[in-house]
């Protein structure tokens, strides 16, 4: 089931879910060192799938004076079977709902890009590194 929830819309028990996926993915197993916790989840609209009670695949939206897409990530114990794909064609859908004409912007590991490209992203800046992963910036004109 997809859920779109505000910061203060989460349970405890789905905030708690979402922080250690992320710790899991972002800090543990890419092992990207960073403040994770950054002020931008009281703000953000957070999207999820949840399957026989837990969280298969996430991301947040923030609208801090652009729109972006952020902290994607797919459950480790829930990988493959495309809900990845759906996860963003979730997102991106409550995007052109309620942002008609914004213009979207993503952070993307460059060995995403392709993927990120089939919805439509265009790269925008030069590869740099963050804790030793190259990204790249994205956008999509609406």
């Amino acid at each position: 089931m997809w859920h779109i929830r505000r910061f203060d819309e989460l349970s405890l028990e789905e905030l708690e879910e979402i922080y250690r996926l992320r710790q899991t993915i972002f800090i543990l197993e890419q092992e990207s060192f960073f403040a994770d916790i950054d002020g931008e989840d009281r703000e953000a609209v957070h999207i999820f799938h949840k399957e026989d009670g837990s969280i298969t695949s996430y991301c947040r939206i923030t609208t801090n004076g652009k729109i972006v897409i952020g902290r994607v990530l797919v459950n480790p114990g829930h990988r493959g079977g495309g809900r990845g794909r759906k996860l963003f064609d979730h997102a991106l859908a409550y995007i052109r709902r309620e942002y008609p004409s914004s213009p979207i912007d993503i952070t993307a590991m460059c060995y995403l890009e392709d993927f990120y490209e089939s919805f439509g992203f265009r790269r925008i800046s030069e590869r740099y590194d963050i804790s030793g992963h190259l990204h790249v910036d994205m956008a999509l004109e609406q």
